[in-house]
């Protein structure tokens, strides 16, 4: 789709009474899909119903049984990370008349909402985009928050399993219109911060259980409802967050058109924001410890703390051993061994920030549905267009925009940092639109690896003079030959433990440690010894070494 203006058709122009945007036996089937689909991956706590909005997705694109299980109560029926591939042309939809055969106009939705199938249809929009199909791969996951699981295990395996795809566009929290925001949003936005950077400011909220029956008895009290749940939300967080919030109504009244209609619109706005997303690498993602794990690892730790000990002492033992001017060639090559093991971990930072690979910076959404010019049409002026601007830390690179049937983005000025534009509608439609915003690892970081790379080159030029200063002396005799060799082994010691006590790790080691952190026992000796395998073999074998 490119990163340019997204227009859809504003035609009425209708494909049947049937509310299916996709008819396979059509000319459509000609039109080719993009070639890989658009991964996007979704989370939430138990009972908010990620596994019914997968469900009515797949209604969406015309499966009217999509295999999806749905769990109930505080027990997840998703016990394990599923995939759903969903192929659908995108358009929305609309209420025609069942008497008159034309689309309902002005009508209030106290009206609206006692409608019966008598009373009027479900009947999709032109397809977007000449008809074009995009693909999607739904990745559903085991319920957080739920009394039969444990979060940070849960969360575990979902980022090892998002590391092993070869790219993730979008990341969905789903969140009940009946459950307030609280600490466990805050714990899960904070962990997706830490082990998935590049997505987590472009979070999509998506609120569910907005039912017609629900909008409309806050119509009643003249509450926009959508804007108070953002507003409660704002409160939660602290203004801390601004992401996209998605209103919709996942599991509809089938014998409610207006229900039934409300609800494939929302369907529409989601994927139609999604299929805009632009490929994020998932080559770096990490894990964040959590607590039972920091207490494994603690073992682990004094394990090599010990043997850390043991081999510093014999080291010091063979330093005082040697000769004045053996002992000052020691410790010169213990000095460029500590340094390069510094370039290395400055290489390996390097190597993580100074990529061309995109990172979101936000996304900016523009809604104002029917419930709004409920509101509007009492008395209040009805605007045809928004104002809209996203300012950011650093450059922006890419914006990839969607927008609703009937509206426009105008008047774009991307600056550096800043970007405007406007949204215009048609007057007395529904107002949607939606920008995210990009940016590349190496300017999101630009002063760090800055940083970074003056440390590399000053520890280049470091070690060259210590190096220069062993220039012509001579050689070690194999006793000072085996102490070097113990500096090695302290070096090697070291270097592990450091990464053990890390507060992350990479996800792709989640397979493989798995069995050490979710077991209740006290790890053996062989156990402590696998458990540091998997991190470096030959400190592995130093530690069940004489």
């Amino acid at each position: 789709m490119g990163s340019s203006t997204t227009q859809a058709p504003s035609s009425s122009e209708k494909t049947g009474p049937v509310p299916t945007p996709v008819d396979q036996k059509s000319a459509n089937h000609k039109v080719k899909a993009v070639e890989l689909p658009f991964n996007v991956l979704i989370l939430g706590e138990t009972a908010n119903g990620k596994s019914t909005l997968i469900r009515q997705l797949g209604v969406y694109t015309g499966n009217k049984n999509p295999d999806v299980q749905i769990g109930h109560g505080n027990l997840s029926c998703t016990k394990e990370v599923g995939r759903y591939p969903l192929s659908t042309q995108l358009c929305s939809f609309y209420l025609e008349d069942t008497y008159s055969g034309q689309p309902l106009k002005k009508t209030s939705y106290l009206e609206l909402v006692d409608f019966t199938d008598e009373d009027a249809i479900v009947v999709a929009n032109k397809p977007d985009e000449h008809g074009k199909v995009f693909k999607f791969e739904l990745i559903d996951t085991p319920g957080l928050d739920d009394s039969d699981g444990n979060d940070m295990e849960i969360m575990a395996e979902i980022i090892s399993k998002v590391s092993e795809l070869s790219h993730l566009n979008a990341v969905i929290y789903v969140r009940s219109m009946n459950k307030p925001f609280g600490t466990s949003f805050i714990r899960f936005y904070e962990y997706i911060q830490r082990c998935m950077p590049m997505i987590s400011n472009g979070l999509i909220v998506v609120h569910t259980a907005y039912t017609v029956d629900r909008v409309e008895r806050a119509l009643s009290e003249k509450i926009d409802l959508a804007k108070q749940r953002r507003e409660s939300f704002q409160k939660a967080t602290k203004g801390k967050m601004s992401l996209a919030h998605f209103f919709m109504d996942n599991d509809p009244d089938n014998t409610n058109p207006f229900a039934v209609s409300e609800s494939l619109n929302g369907c529409y706005k989601l994927l139609k924001l999604l299929s805009t997303q632009l490929r994020l690498d998932t080559s770096n993602l990490k894990l964040l410890k959590a607590p039972n794990m920091v207490n494994v690892d603690a073992h682990m730790l004094l394990a090599l703390q010990r043997l850390q000990s043991r081999l510093q002492k014999r080291l010091d033992d063979g330093i005082a051993a040697a000769d004045k001017s053996k002992s000052a060639i020691l410790r010169t090559r213990r000095e460029i061994t500590r340094l390069q093991a510094q370039q290395g971990e400055c290489r390996e930072r390097l190597d993580e920030l100074d990529r061309d690979t995109e990172v979101v910076l936000g996304t900016k959404t523009v809604a104002e549905d029917y419930g709004m010019k409920e509101l509007l049409w009492e008395g209040m002026l009805w605007l045809d267009n928004r104002d809209v601007s996203f300012d950011s830390d650093c450059s922006i690179t890419k914006v990839q925009k969607s927008t609703g049937s009937g509206c426009k983005w105008l008047d774009e000025d991307v600056r550096g940092t800043t970007w405007r534009a406007t949204l215009k509608s048609g007057i007395f439609r529904s107002m949607e639109g939606s920008a995210t915003f990009y940016t590349t690892m190496q300017r999101k970081h630009h002063g760090e690896i800055e940083t970074m790379k003056a440390r590399f080159s000053h520890g280049k030029e470091t070690i060259a003079f210590h190096e220069a200063s062993l220039q012509g002396l001579g050689p070690l005799d194999d006793k000072d030959a085996e102490t070097e060799m113990l500096a090695e082994h302290l070096d090697r010691c070291t270097g592990t433990i450091e990464r053990i006590k890390k507060d992350t790790f990479e996800a792709a080691l989640w397979p493989l440690l798995r069995q050490f952190y979710v077991s209740h026992r006290k790890p053996s000796n062989s156990d402590i010894a696998d458990f540091v395998e998997v991190y470096d073999p030959k400190t592995s074998e130093l530690l069940v070494g004489p």
